[in-house]
């Protein structure tokens, strides 16, 4: 089954915007997005919180969500979500970040690591945990947390959209000699209802864990609704 990821945003409605060329579609193996989901269960404390989840609200955390990157990669296969704060200013200001869009609620990430909660909202820190990266999964997933790109798997050449390339490769991930090159994509984030563009972009993650932007083309536009924006790791 095919799938396309958006995490916290209306699904787009896509209007023509012009004479479209005729596109290919080259199509991979969506990931397995339900891991995500079931590494939230394995801990316990999902949803809303409950007062068990004790460890999570002293950090500030009223609702657990899983986080718009996929899981499934990572190594080691500690457990992260999405930490969200309602009401007042959280306890620890520095990890917590209001996005632009209509939910006024501050978030942050939440790493579950041998037994014990932390707050986790830089990339230095994401990258002291999970470097080196391995495997082509690995990329995909420390790829997605490292950026604020996205995976797509459900691209329709005879989609009603105004298609600006002969060719499209859906999200997977290639090893080189430098390290792994990972095709995600990038959709406006500009908030509200518009002609928003759609890119491709390759980017190449080392072993090391250093993620560098190689290429970006603009794929498609069409007309799309964004409410929300999704939660990043800090550039930091």
């Amino acid at each position: 089954m095919r799938r396309f990821y958006l995490h916290k945003l209306i699904v787009p409605v896509l209007i023509l915007a012009g004479c479209s060329r005729s596109t290919t579609v080259i199509d991979y193996p969506p990931l397995d997005w339900a891991i995500n989901g079931q590494r939230l269960r394995d801990v316990g404390c999902v949803g809303k919180l409950q007062e068990s989840c004790t460890e999570l609200i002293a950090l500030g955390c009223d609702e657990i969500n899983g986080p718009r990157f996929y899981l499934g990669g990572l190594q080691p296969p500690y457990v992260v979500m999405e930490c969200i704060h309602e009401n007042g200013e959280p306890p620890n200001r520095e990890y917590f970040k209001k996005l632009p869009g209509l939910d006024m609620r501050y978030r942050s990430y939440a790493l579950y690591q041998d037994g014990t909660y932390r707050l986790l909202i830089k990339k230095s820190e994401f990258k002291k945990i999970f470097a080196p990266v391995e495997s082509t999964d690995e990329a995909i997933s420390y790829a997605m947390a490292m950026t604020s790109l996205g995976a797509r798997f459900d691209i329709d050449p005879d989609a009603n959209v105004d298609y600006l390339v002969d060719m499209i490769e859906e999200t997977h991930a290639e090893e080189t000699p430098n390290g792994y090159l990972v095709y995600l994509f990038d959709w406006s984030h500009k908030m509200g209802c518009d002609l928003h563009p759609f890119y491709a972009v390759k980017v190449l993650v080392t072993p090391e864990g250093e993620v560098h932007e190689v290429e970006r083309q603009k794929v498609y536009q069409g007309y799309a609704c964004f409410d929300f924006e999704a939660l990043t790791l800090d550039e930091k």
